[in-house]
């Protein structure tokens, strides 16, 4: 009788780890971004060829849209397997907004990621401007206008099924 072999077990041995793009150690996480993976030290945007390449290109419009003060969207490790990521853009319209004077508010998203045995915590700063604040319950300007265009077309159903 020959011992049998779990094909789960099987493949979670083989796994190799993930290497960084730039400098081939050990990867500890993706960029959200561009999705490659990246050790400690090559995860911060400016420190990785494809996302610092294009952050270099639109530096001049990531500007808070009210006051014009240049924002830096950044993200950085603090461990092996937390990963911090702020885009400096406002979740409600999707512009870009300082953090002194126009981030009204500012909510966390833990976003847990299994690769392999390891997994990695990425932890998002969502932020909502001014006029995106009140009505961050339902995701800013964008989720208002989400929410008018779905009952507006439920209501334009029920109208046109009952009256034709």
């Amino acid at each position: 009788m020959t011992p049998s072999i779990d094909p789960l077990r099987q493949r979670t041995t083989n796994i190799l780890p993930q290497r960084c793009h730039e400098c081939s150690e050990e990867a500890l996480g993706r960029c959200p971004d561009c999705r490659h993976s990246f050790c400690q030290d090559h995860f911060p945007k400016q420190e990785h060829s494809p996302c610092a390449e294009k952050q270099m290109k639109i530096a001049q419009f990531q500007v808070c849209y009210v006051c014009g003060t240049q924002v830096y969207p950044d993200q950085w490790s603090l461990a092996k397997t937390s990963h911090f990521v702020d885009q400096f853009t406002c979740k409600g319209c999707g512009r870009y907004v300082c953090d002194e004077l126009h981030t009204q508010r500012k909510a966390e998203d833990i976003v847990i990621v299994r690769e392999g045995l390891r997994g990695h915590r990425y932890q998002y700063i969502n932020r909502y401007c001014d006029l995106c604040a009140p009505l961050y319950h339902v995701g800013g300007i964008k989720g208002l206008a989400y929410v008018i265009v779905t009952v507006g077309t439920i209501v334009a159903t029920i109208f046109f099924y009952f009256h034709h």
